[in-house]
């Protein structure tokens, strides 16, 4: 015991001893001629040592002084929080492993600086010229910033705010810090008063179907807009408070005589809307002692201002345990049970994800005695699953009530965003103010035997809604805890980033394509859309259309200099060039090559598209290292075919069965299994005549070995040859001999381990190619000697893929495929997985068939609009080939992959797309 205490207490001599340093670190000049205020020095030094106290207790290593400034490109993330150090510390730690440097915290305002915007007049831009940068390991360093750093995505929440006005308790929340500023921030303090406006809240969350506890509300010169009734609330308004008083008598005593409160004893009297947080305003008295209720709602009359309200609501009593909770036994002693009346408390944190849905991403409890008043602070917090088990709550009770939180406090959120929709950006506190955090309490009753959750009330982002202390206890599960939101700060950065650029685009593809162009337009992309045919469907969503007909691609180069030369023409100062289209990566590295713009390179895109020099280019590689398996192991020998005349020699060398197909091709369109040279030697002939599938592109033919196993997908992105994120899906089955693939899942149902195989195979695969930089889509299959490659796809996965992966992990592919073509590194990883979504594709023929059904087209619409399925087609063209295609993909997302499998099989029936040749049981089994 004497050692360590020690080894603390040298410890804290060392802190001390930094804490001098980091001081006069401190206290130099900011960078722009200014120097901090003394008062702000101080406060700043408390806040740093309270860190350091909490680096300590934590095990993590004390804050380090940099004594070299620090310098970030404007295109650089910074995610700035300005809070004490322990509101916001897992968001700090876990935003420091996965953005390692791009996570500051600053302890005080005056280490900032609000310049007008250089790009949008009448804006400001935060510039950090001091802080705390958090790295991977829990490392904190103390740094300053020549030039001062943009800033991104800014988080307020210091502990000297308050939301409430002077005149109520409490000091100013500073507004105009946070206002008109041109980055994403989360929330303002316009935006915390609307979401801690309780009567507002309830009601709109009563439209929801949300639980809320019955409650009259005396509403002083409210705004003008108008809420729908609703039995839970029963609101008395007027324009002068002499009315309200007059009113108040009777309308208590009707409340009080409401069915709904027969089983109450008590009611609160609080203030809501302004600012007011009725935690700490709250009377609680029962519910008989109708004098004391009208004389506590009378005493908040006078404080309250227009549109303001006084609210009266039923409070009922908690759930109490099931089993007592018993004392520790003696042979001596016989304790007796406690009996004491407790109270449960519950709060859930919700964030808005990055693809704009709520999501449910803590839920706490804590336990009090019945009495303890509202504003006392939480006791220890743990889960409500362990709470209610002890409590003596089956499983079932369980499950229902964590359903129930989650759909109410998702809910919540949704009422938030779609109120906040409507604001104008001044009323929002700024054009970047979003509600990204907020936090819902819930009380648990029992009522008639039956379980029962109220939603009380919203926080706010700024009151820490994020529960360190349990979030610290409980660091396995950290990173689901705070990576939602962290998800979102970096999306709403990276299209603070990318707004305003320009990027051409090179092909506009089919109507599959048509999610590119609707993402460009949100996100405020200017593309410039080179495409053949001139009655696109993008023309109407594009900042600027080219018709140019370069469907010809043995004249690539050619078509590069001419795109080049319009470019240069116009005048048009272009930011970045990529294509969605896989025909057209040679012709897009061409045109990025005349432009200088950033690329992989014609060499390499070469490689990577050609799928025999791919396989043989990776064959070759001499890979000494052995962090990673040899690159070669996931070659299949493959080779190609020049020449009818070739094929003898060429079988001689790869063992059947064998697969031939395109070297250029896509979309597994021209992919066939054979056995013979017979064979070969139609599939050969058959293919040089085939338009559809050559569009234009040399009708070259490879020989592959086949492989046997599961076919599957990876989605990759690669920034500066770094693996940032990977995302793996399965294939079923396929139907015919043509490798139909008719089912398709994510994520993979594979174990973590091989899933991790599939991963490094195709990161390799890509690297060794020499793709750098980029989104790319891998196929492999998984056989009994490891992952084999099958091809790489060196743009964006295609076809459903991006919808998928935003549906599944919230995750914007074609968002982060425009900043990499613009060189800007997106921060990515590859989230937690929300559910599950699964797909069918049906072959033509049999889609053909199901549309001589009148209904068939209602009948998916409607079943579209219900959220049951997705639809999507996988080729525009309805002419049949001379061999099989697949048309129409239906797909339906949940968080249960039962369900989603369920739903296919019923909707495959009812729309007529199941059949005997193509049972979809025997595609989707598989994947179960």
């Amino acid at each position: 015991m004497q050692q360590t205490a020690d080894t603390k207490k040298d410890h804290e001599a060392t802190v001390q001893g930094s804490y001098y340093n980091v001081a006069e670190h401190l206290s130099r000049d900011g960078g722009d001629g200014s120097h901090l205020q003394q008062e702000d020095d101080k406060s700043a030094l408390q806040l740093y040592h309270s860190l350091q106290q909490i680096l300590l207790e934590l095990g993590l290593p004390e804050t380090r002084d940099r004594t070299t400034p620090r310098a970030l490109t404007t295109s650089e993330l910074v995610i700035c929080v300005l809070s004490s150090p322990d509101k916001y510390l897992p968001v700090l730690l876990e935003g420091g492993r996965l953005c390692s440097g791009h996570m500051l915290l600053c302890l005080s305002s005056t280490w900032l600086s609000k310049i007008p915007s250089p790009e949008h007049p009448g804006l400001f831009s935060f510039r950090v010229h001091k802080a705390i940068t958090f790295e991977e390991g829990g490392h904190t360093y103390l740094d300053s910033f020549q030039p001062p750093c943009r800033v991104s995505y800014f988080l307020s929440s210091l502990d000297s705010y308050s939301t409430q006005a002077q005149d109520k308790e409490g000091p100013c929340l500073d507004s105009k810090l946070e206002a008109d500023l041109d980055c994403p921030a989360c929330g303002s303090p316009q935006l915390s008063r609307i979401t801690e406006n309780m009567l507002l809240t309830r009601q709109l969350l009563s439209q929801k179907g949300v639980g809320i506890p019955q409650t009259l509300a005396f509403s002083f010169h409210p705004l003008p807009t108008s809420r729908p009734p609703h039995p839970s609330i029963t609101v008395v308004s007027v324009q002068l408070k002499e009315q309200l008083q007059e009113l108040m008598p009777g309308a208590i005593n009707t409340f009080l005589q409401h069915p709904e409160l027969q089983s109450c004893h008590e009611v609160i009297v609080q203030p809501s809307g302004g600012g007011w947080y009725s935690c700490d305003n709250e009377t609680t008295l029962v519910k008989s002692d109708r004098e004391g209720v009208l004389s506590a709602t009378l005493a908040l009359l006078p404080r309250i201002q227009e549109g303001e309200s006084i609210l009266i609501s039923a409070s009922y009593e908690s759930v109490q345990p099931q089993k007592p909770l018993k004392l520790e036994q003696s042979v001596t002693y016989q304790a007796p049970g406690v009996l004491r009346k407790l109270a449960l408390h519950i709060r859930a944190t919700v964030c808005r994800a990055a693809d704009d849905q709520p999501q449910l991403s803590q839920v706490v409890c804590w336990v009090d005695k019945a009495e303890a008043p509202a504003s006392a602070r939480p006791t220890v917090l743990q889960t409500l699953e362990v709470t209610l088990q002890e409590w003596g709550f089956t499983q079932d009770d369980l499950t229902a009530i964590q359903q129930i939180i989650k759909q109410w406090a998702e809910a919540a959120m949704q009422a938030v965003m779609d109120n906040q929709s409507q604001l104008s950006d001044q009323d929002k506190g700024g054009a970047g103010a979003q509600t990204d955090l907020i936090g819902v309490e819930f009380a648990l009753i029992q009522q008639d035997g039956k379980l029962r959750p109220l939603l009380l009330r919203l926080t706010a982002h700024h009151r820490g809604v994020y529960s360190t202390a349990f979030s610290l206890l409980m660091l396995p599960r950290l990173a689901h805890t705070v990576e939602p939101l962290l998800q979102t700060m970096c999306q709403r950065a990276h299209s603070f980033f990318i707004a305003g650029k320009t990027i051409l685009v090179i092909g506009g593809g089919e109507s599959k394509k048509m999610s590119v162009w609707h993402t460009a337009k949100k996100q405020n992309i200017r593309v410039i859309l080179v495409n053949p045919e001139s009655d696109h469907p993008a023309n109407h969503l594009v900042w600027k259309f080219l018709h140019y007909n370069f469907t010809d691609h043995s004249q690539d180069e050619a078509h590069a200099r001419n795109i080049a030369r319009i470019i240069c023409e116009s005048n048009l100062n272009i930011n970045g060039c990529l294509t969605f289209v896989c025909n057209f990566s040679v012709l897009t590295s061409l045109v990025c090559q005349e432009l200088r713009l950033p690329s992989n390179g014609v060499e390499v895109i070469n490689i990577a598209k050609k799928k025999s020099h791919t396989q043989q280019h990776l064959g070759r590689v001499a890979h000494s290292l052995q962090h990673f398996p040899d690159v070669s192991l996931y070659t299949v020998p493959s080779l190609q075919v020049i020449s009818p005349a070739e094929l003898q020699e060429v079988i001689e060398k790869v063992d059947f069965p064998a697969v031939m197909k395109l070297e250029y091709g896509e979309g597994g369109l021209g992919v066939k299994i054979v056995e013979n040279l017979q064979q070969c030697e139609e599939f050969y002939d058959g293919i040089q005549h085939e338009e559809l599938i050559t569009r234009g592109i040399s009708p070259e033919v490879m020989l592959m070995e086949y492989v046997g196993g599961e076919k599957h997908v990876v989605d990759l992105i690669i920034f500066s040859g770094k693996l940032l994120a990977a995302f793996v899906s399965d294939y079923g089955p396929s139907g015919s001999s043509y490798f139909l693939n008719l089912s398709h899942i994510m994520p993979s149902k594979l174990c973590p381990e091989k899933v991790n195989q599939l991963v490094t195979a195709a990161y390799q695969s890509c690297i060794y190619c020499g793709l750098k930089n980029g989104v790319f889509n891998v196929d492999l299959k998984m056989t009994e000697t490891g992952p084999k490659l099958l091809e790489i796809n060196p743009r964006t996965g295609g076809i459903y893929l991006p919808a998928w992966i935003k549906a599944v992990y919230g995750f914007d592919l074609i968002l982060v495929s425009f900043l990499i073509a613009c060189d800007i590194r997106p921060h990515a990883w590859t989230p937690e997985p929300r559910g599950h979504i699964a797909g069918l594709s049906t072959p033509l023929t049999q889609y053909l068939q199901a549309l001589e059904n009148p209904s068939f087209t209602a009948t998916l619409k409607h079943l579209e609009i219900n959220g049951i399925i997705h639809s999507s087609m996988i080729r525009d063209d309805s002419s049949k080939p001379d061999f099989e295609v697949v048309s129409l993909n239906i797909s339906s997302f949940s968080p249960s992959k039962e369900e989603v499998f369920k739903r296919l099989l019923i909707v495959s029936k009812i729309l007529g797309l199941d059949s005997n040749e193509y049972p979809f049981k025997y595609f989707l089994d598989p994947l179960m």
